[in-house]
């Protein structure tokens, strides 16, 4: 089952604090990205997915 995208889930899989700027959020994701890519990595698709929900959730709130 998946689970709902919360504003605390969501920085909790990027790894940034809550009081963390955009910039520092977005440099969080980027590097999930580079690291999770399916591409490069197809064992961690679900945290790649995982991370563009959690960055996308976090960009409407900024």
């Amino acid at each position: 089952m998946i689970e709902p995208m919360t504003k605390e889930r969501a920085y909790a899989i990027l790894g940034v604090d809550e009081s963390a700027s955009f910039s520092e959020v977005s440099l969080a994701y980027r590097d999930l990205r580079d690291r999770y890519h399916p591409d490069k990595n197809p064992a961690f698709r679900k945290e790649y997915a995982e991370a563009m929900a959690a960055f996308k959730f976090l960009q409407l709130l900024y």
